[in-house]
């Protein structure tokens, strides 16, 4: 989920780095709230051969963004706490080793695309904490992405383990969580944010939606790339591959309340299972999909 400009809101449901170093985590954010766009820190550039002059700037960046040709996410050594995901500190200490895999493997892609690559941070949070694209609710969403601050804020109680709910399930599911939010820190570092913006203002209804599907989807496609391309060092086999396919593979029909705006279980799977095998965003250019498979 992402944040920022517009709100939009998902509660994933599930069954059954940059340097190495990572920004300490902030429980408690203090940025002022804002919805406003902000101003773009860098201008990416895309990808020469594939730019004409008849060309938007938003097919440019949308269509043909360079991070489609900057070839598959790293491979890195993930070292990621057994915890039992049963306190705050728990998921703030697996959320930002999470992190930690995400930048240093997403780094180098993204400066493929000519870009200068700015870390992210996780802000674990309460619900009604003040974030800086407004309060945290966790009945909108467990996570999302601030365009305001660049910041994940992850609702930590949505995160911990009990008897219903078995610690390799909470810590895989979370995994995915930080991998999907991240994509959207992806987005915005490409410049494919501030386009869909500019899509989303000048949509209405059944349109809007649709836009606000292909961005949705195309985070959800960024962290199967990553996660595919770090299967081994995730150990993503067995219970924990089952618990992956879970998360990733749900759809807006399983919350018949939410609007149809992260795309059905048909769409999710098959941008997940496609860039879970190529370990690439080149698999992930929902922009140029056709829309029955951004339904």
């Amino acid at each position: 989920m992402r944040a920022g400009a517009l709100v939009v809101g998902l509660v994933l449901v599930v069954g059954g780095c940059s340097p190495v170093a990572v920004a300490p985590p902030v429980d408690t954010p203090t940025s002022v709230p804002t919805r406003v766009r902000p101003t773009p820190t860098h201008t990416p550039t895309p990808a020469p051969a594939k730019v004409t002059a008849s060309m938007s700037l938003e097919e440019t960046y949308l269509l043909h963004n360079k991070v489609y040709s900057a070839g598959r996410v790293a491979a890195v050594s993930c070292r990621l706490p057994d915890s039992g995901l049963v306190s705050r500190k728990d998921v703030r200490l697996y959320a930002n080793a999470v992190l930690d895999c995400l930048q240093r493997a997403w780094k180098p892609v993204v400066e493929r695309a000519d870009v200068v690559y700015q870390p992210t941070k996780v802000y674990v949070v309460d619900d009604g904490d003040r974030t800086a694209c407004g309060p945290f609710n966790e009945d909108d969403a467990d996570a999302f992405y601030c365009d305001g601050n660049t910041g994940i804020y992850l609702g930590w109680k949505d995160h911990v383990a009990d008897e219903d709910y078995p610690k390799v399930w909470a810590q895989t599911y979370l995994q995915f969580v930080m991998a999907h939010e991240f994509g959207h820190h992806v987005q915005q570092l490409v410049g494919i944010s501030t386009y869909y913006d500019d899509r989303w203002d000048r949509t209405k209804g059944s349109a809007q939606l649709e836009q606000t599907r292909r961005l949705e989807l195309q985070a959800t496609c960024f962290a199967a790339a990553f996660l595919g391309a770090n299967q081994d060092t995730l150990n993503l086999h067995g219970a924990r591959l089952a618990a992956y396919h879970d998360a990733a593979y749900v759809g807006d029909e399983d919350d018949p309340s939410a609007p149809h705006d992260h795309g059905s279980s048909k769409s999710s799977t098959y941008w997940s299972d496609a860039a879970f095998t190529t370990k690439s965003p080149a698999s992930c250019n929902t922009w140029s999909a056709p829309p029955k498979r951004v339904a």
